[in-house]
């Protein structure tokens, strides 16, 4: 066979490749997003620019409300917000119905709503062990449960976003680690994720996660200071001099990329495992070192 008759091959199909905007829209996509500050809060504004219809829900009622009106203030209206809690999962099986009854089947889940608190493993109680797992790994479960219930009895396909951390490799917090609960959480997101993906293929739904690294948030600022009380401001300069990793001052770095993964992008894509961290866990090169090239120290 020749070579123009082989170019043509994949030449021609060239006319019936799906126009980008097509591919990244949203319009009349229902989604479903746990969390209200933070990266949730950019998830769900890039969702709804992309015209999907949003339901979202937390804890904090004060801050859902507080969310909710800074994105009717942006103009997306096609939002709504619901208390719950994470941690149980009939209020997850509520928060998806809630989404059902408002804007009609999900096709997005994206469960986001985490905590942590840096605690040595020697001092860990079952309290605080319990509630970082509960609501970073058993919260995001159940939630993608209800989610794809609604997904399958729609029998129109979908995607799911879970929502892992850098910190599933323990990569969170360089020369302190203190992070065990929320290591374990968010290796067990990886881990769920692929065994959901597997099930679900077969319904037409893609289940993917993105592992996002250290970012400005409200709640990693009140940890931070919270964990500052228990062990003093040794804590605190040790964390803050020790650590090299990149820290993003902006969510929204984190929430393109898994916007990016409820639209057409993540088709022929099924348990993979994304990572936004600015390369946390490389070492970076930091002099130019070149002889050859202008700038070079020894050029």
């Amino acid at each position: 066979m020749d070579k123009e008759t082989l170019f043509e091959m994949s030449s021609d199909s060239l006319e019936d490749v799906e126009d980008f905007s097509e591919i990244m829209d949203l319009s009349d996509k229902v989604a479903v997003v746990s969390g209200s500050v933070g990266l949730a809060l950019f998830v769900v504004r890039r969702l709804a620019e992309l015209g999907a219809k949003v339901v979202f829900g937390a804890r904090s009622e004060e801050w859902g409300e507080m969310a909710l009106e800074a994105l009717n203030d942006l103009g997306y209206e096609d939002v709504a917000f619901k208390a719950y809690d994470t941690r149980n999962v009939v209020e997850s099986e509520e928060l998806v119905k809630f989404a059902e009854e408002k804007f009609g089947p999900v096709d997005i889940c994206v469960p986001v709503a985490a905590t942590w608190q840096a605690r040595a493993f020697l001092d860990m109680d079952e309290e605080l062990y319990d509630d970082v797992v509960d609501t970073d790994m058993k919260g995001q479960y159940f939630l993608v449960q209800a989610a794809a219930r609604s997904m399958v009895r729609a029998n129109k396909g979908g995607k799911i976003v879970t929502i892992a951390s850098v910190a599933y490799k323990g990569q969170d917090m360089d020369k302190l680690a203190m992070m065990s609960p929320y290591n374990a959480a968010k290796a067990g997101v990886v881990g769920m994720t692929y065994g959901i993906a597997k099930e679900l293929k077969q319904y037409g739904i893609n289940v993917n996660c993105v592992a996002p690294g250290a970012m400005v948030t409200p709640g990693a600022i009140a940890n931070c200071l919270e964990t500052t009380e228990r062990y003093g401001q040794e804590w605190q300069h040790d964390q803050m001099s020790l650590s090299e990793a990149p820290v993003s001052s902006s969510p929204d770095q984190m929430a393109r990329a898994i916007v990016s993964m409820c639209t057409g992008i993540s088709d022929f894509m099924y348990g993979t495992v994304v990572e936004v961290s600015g390369g946390a866990g490389l070492s970076f090169q930091q002099k130019p070192w070149s002889y050859t090239m202008d700038g070079g120290l020894h050029a």
